[in-house]
């Protein structure tokens, strides 16, 4: 699986749209690589607050990915 310049585009204007609250904890979690307890205990919530939180933020992503009409994120079948 390959991003192409435009899907990676499309993923940062996609980023636009979620809350603050939503981009800092995808923040902490894929760029800081914490676990979600660890983003529990600095924001002061509960692991599943959190879970849910990071799971309802990359689904409103995807959606906002796949309906954009420049996303094709292109697979590639050659091995490695």
């Amino acid at each position: 699986m390959r991003f192409t310049p435009k899907d990676i585009e499309v993923v940062k204007t996609g980023l636009n749209f979620l809350t603050f609250f939503e981009r800092h904890i995808l923040f902490h979690r894929f760029w800081e690589n914490k676990t979600i307890e660890e983003i529990a205990v600095e924001m002061e919530l509960e692991w599943h607050e959190i879970d849910h939180a990071i799971t309802e933020a990359l689904n409103k992503l995807r959606v906002y990915c796949l309906e954009h009409p420049q996303f094709k994120l292109g697979f590639s079948l050659e091995a490695a």
